[in-house]
């Protein structure tokens, strides 16, 4: 069962970086939504069901460092399908706040090495395993799951602030990874200092792995939503470019991408029309009154 679930959320986020790449390359927003997918797609790789674990082990030097990569791998995905649910459409890979995903990677990386200088053979259940005996497992586990689980609640929070279409998606995927890390955390202690339980045990797969799957949908809804949002502003300012040449106004230079240009663009449209005693037909005004509509929808909101 949990092969089959890993295997189906790679699918799902291999589809998306196949689906997207292109879009990728051209839109820089878009960008973001599909590194998520790739980074995640990337971490689902290294859990050994596609490519066997001894080898990719084997090319990090070590045993179960792959452990480490994957963890800090589902990390980074996760933190980057959060900004691209988020972030303002003219928000880049390079301008987003990478000090939170570098700060948990590193906190990983110390207690990872520090809680566990023997790390075995390579194996898929190693934390699991390993918890049987050894104490540091333990405290890596709860520290690597918490993580998780506070970027589980950061998604769930900022959802509200996300794209039409997406919230849904985000929340049901938060709220699997979320209570799927509560559970695993609960059964390595229960493993480790108590009597493990099968039921408990059960869970994290199901919830954690269904939470993925919802947050993939939420990534390519984030990064379909951010297309129409872009084309529309395109044709908006393609259509309000004609108005202007009909009026005799020239288009002046203006920051903030396309919805720069057509804040500037509309304003002097209203403003020659004033200064003309020319007032706008029904076919202008509604042009400008969907070029408002367009600029005063709501924004994702974080820092761009």
């Amino acid at each position: 069962m949990t092969v089959v679930l890993i295997d189906v959320a790679l699918a799902a986020l291999l589809l998306v970086v196949i689906a997207r790449a292109r879009t990728a390359v051209r839109q820089p927003r878009t960008r973001i939504a599909w590194l998520a997918a790739l980074v995640g797609a990337v971490a689902l790789l290294t859990q050994g069901t596609v490519v066997p674990l001894p080898l990719m082990d084997g090319l990090l030097g070590g045993t179960n460092i792959l452990k480490l990569v994957q963890n800090v791998l589902t990390m980074v995905a996760l933190w980057l399908g959060i900004q691209a649910g988020t972030a303002p459409l003219t928000a880049r890979v390079r301008t987003l706040r990478w000090g939170l995903p570098a700060s948990l990677a590193a906190v990983f990386a110390a207690v990872f090495f520090v809680a566990l200088p023997e790390r075995g053979t390579s194996s898929f259940r190693f934390i699991e395993d390993a918890v049987v005996t050894s104490t540091g497992a333990w405290v890596y586990g709860v520290v690597h799951m918490a993580g998780i689980a506070g970027l589980g609640v950061l998604l769930c929070t900022s959802a509200s602030r996300s794209l039409p279409g997406v919230r849904p998606w985000f929340r049901a995927g938060a709220i699997g990874i979320v209570l799927g890390c509560v559970s695993e955390i609960v059964d390595l202690t229960l493993t480790r200092f108590f009597a493990p339980n099968a039921v408990v045990s059960a869970l994290f797969d199901p919830l954690f792995y269904l939470g993925v799957l919802a947050f993939v949908i939420g990534i390519l809804r984030s990064s379909r939503v951010s297309t129409l949002i872009r084309r529309r502003g395109e044709t908006l300012l393609d259509d309000l470019r004609t108005v202007a040449r009909t009026r005799g106004v020239a288009e002046a230079a203006a920051g903030g991408g396309t919805d720069g240009r057509l804040h500037a663009l509309r304003v002097a449209v209203e403003d020659r029309a004033i200064a003309t005693s020319t007032p706008l037909d029904a076919g202008e005004r509604g042009l400008l009154d969907a070029v408002d509509l367009h600029l005063t929808r709501d924004l994702p909101g974080v820092r761009p």
